[in-house]
This record gives C-alpha cells, sequence and structure tokens, in this order.
C-alpha cells in the first residue's frame, strides 16, 4: 500500500514563469495519483498515468494512439495488479514497482503481440508529484477566474469577444438538469463547479453546444467524490476526487483514483493558460500555503 505526503515546491520553479506551454490535460487521457481500480474492463484511448498501482480486470491502452510508437504511453508508479489480460495497444509501459500481471499484449509495431513493452523504471514518484503540482495550480488558478458567461434555463451562454468563457455553477444546480452550451465567439470554455461530493443521479445530459470536446473544460476544484454518472463531454479536473461513471469520458481526466468503467476517449484539452510571472519566493510560499496548494509524493512501505 502506498501513501502520500507534503511536498514542497522545488526552488527552481520560483524563478520561471507558470505554464508557458500546453499543460498535462494536452498530454495525457487519464491522470491518477493513487490507484486505477476500475469496476470494469477500462479502455483508454490516449496516454495514461497512475501515481498508485494498476488494478482491474482486463484493461485495455493507448486504443487511439499511432501503433509505431515506442514512447511510453503508459506510466505506473506501483504495482501491476489487473487481472486478466492487459493490452498496450501502442508503445510501451513504464512501471516502477511489482509486475504481477498474468497476462500481456503489447500490441504496437515494435513489439508483435509479446510482453516486451513493459519496462521497470525509476523517477515514476516524483513524476507523480510534479504532476499534482502542476494540475492543481492549474485548478486554482482557474478557479479564481471571474466568470464572464450566464448560467441558467439550462443553457451555459457566452456573449462577449474573449477567446475564454469562464462559468460558475454549484454541483447540486450542475445536477439536476440537462444543458447545452452556447461559447458564441470564444474557442474555450471553463465550467468551475463548487461542492465536495458530486453525483448525477442520471438527471444530467450535456446536449447541443458540447460536441467540441476538445475545447470544454469542467474544473471540480472542490471535489472529494464525484460521479459523473452519463456521458460526459469535455476535460475534467478533479485532482482531489474519487471518481466514477458508467458511461465514456469524451475529454481527459485527471483525479486522485479512478474507479468507473467507462472508456476515456482521446479528445485532450486544447487550451494553454497564460504565461504568468510568479511573485518573489517568500510571497509566493505564503501564497501556496493559503491556497493549499501542496504536492503529493507517493511512497511505498517497507
Amino acid at each position: 500500500m502506498g501513501f502520500y505526503k507534503n511536498a514542497l515546491i522545488s526552488a527552481g520553479l520560483l524563478s520561471c514563469s507558470l505554464w508557458a506551454s500546453a499543460g498535462p490535460l494536452t498530454d495525457y487521457s487519464l491522470i491518477v495519483f493513487e490507484d486505477l481500480s476500475p469496476s470494469g474492463s477500462l479502455h483508454v484511448h490516449g496516454r495514461t498515468f497512475i501515481g498508485g498501482d494498476l488494478n482491474g480486470s482486463s484493461p485495455e491502452f493507448a486504443n487511439a494512439l499511432d501503433k509505431s510508437l515506442t514512447l511510453d504511453t503508459v506510466e505506473v508508479a506501483g504495482d501491476l495488479n489487473a487481472s486478466g489480460w492487459l493490452k498496450v495497444n501502442a508503445g510501451a509501459l513504464a512501471y516502477g514497482g511489482a509486475n504481477n500481471l498474468s497476462g500481456v499484449n503489447c500490441n504496437g509495431n515494435a513489439y508483435g503481440g509479446s510482453a516486451s513493452c513493459l519496462h521497470q523504471v525509476s523517477g515514476l514518484d516524483d513524476k507523480a508529484a510534479s504532476l499534482y503540482d502542476t494540475l492543481k495550480g492549474e485548478s486554482i488558478y482557474y478557479a479564481g477566474l471571474a466568470a464572464t458567461g450566464n448560467v441558467g434555463g439550462g443553457l451555459f451562454s457566452y456573449a462577449g469577444v474573449d477567446d475564454l468563457a469562464v462559468f460558475e455553477i454549484s454541483g447540486a444546480d450542475l445536477f439536476n438538469s440537462n444543458w447545452a452550451l452556447d461559447l458564441g465567439a470564444a474557442s474555450y470554455g471553463i465550467i468551475n463547479v463548487s461542492g465536495v461530493n458530486l453525483s448525477n443521479s442520471g438527471a444530467t445530459n450535456l446536449n447541443s453546444g458540447f460536441g467540441n470536446y476538445t475545447n470544454i473544460l469542467w474544473n471540480f476544484y472542490e471535489a472529494d467524490t464525484l460521479n459523473v454518472g452519463n456521458q460526459w463531454k469535455g476535460s475534467v479536473l478533479a485532482v482531489d476526487a474519487v471518481v466514477s461513471t458508467w458511461n465514456d469520458f469524451e475529454g481527459s481526466l485527471a483525479a486522485k483514483s479512478y474507479v468507473g468503467y467507462g472508456q476515456v476517449h482521446n479528445f485532450p484539452w486544447g487550451y494553454t493558460p497564460p504565461e504568468i510571472e510568479l511573485p518573489e519566493p517568500s510571497v509566493l510560499l505564503l501564497l501556496l500555503s493559503g491556497l493549499g496548494l501542496l504536492g503529493w509524493r507517493r511512497a511505498r512501505s517497507a
């Protein structure tokens, strides 16, 4: 069993700008910081990062990626515990713990259905901590943006001229209605959702306007548990939440852990936050302390 402990933001970051390039939700379809324990056979169509153990039955990864890839399309900091046959359909699988798999098919061109794409590496715990810091920072940044769009009558609408539309809604209101989206002149929409324990009983469907999955981000910045229920359109940022669903994600997902059985399709979040100059180290550390921006590092019991 593993656990997370607090980690300081490295001093090297203090002299840099924040988010000068696309973030992890562009690079990965699925990121979890603890175990991946799907309740059914999970298919992830893009890249995957798992900060804990890989559990579940007969998971499949990299379904929609180029089979000529040889980079690590799946990274698991902990143990490989999945039952049945694990399939890596493009690229390789890197892991940091023990390999307890009963069967593996590496279906990329370089591996020919063998198990040769698996390799053990070090440093994935540190990468998990870095990814958490980055995505927690993005979530806090997005949550602090002023709302520029309107919410009501089952519609998210934007009438401004900026490239980014920002909406605010409570989880209770979100999961009490069907919704449509009208971004107007904006290319991207961020929907900040408040609430700690959130669940869609099946009453909520995302209808017209949600078809461009790469341009929508749901920021569940307070969530500890989240069940989105039906097919969810757009990327989901819920770094401290245990997430579940009984349908598919049409976008990237970043969560504490994932216990659902829907597929995660390869529609990465397409927006890059603006370049932001960080304040002096002492000011920054006080700010991060106040916001609760703490890194997480996975430690393994002896």
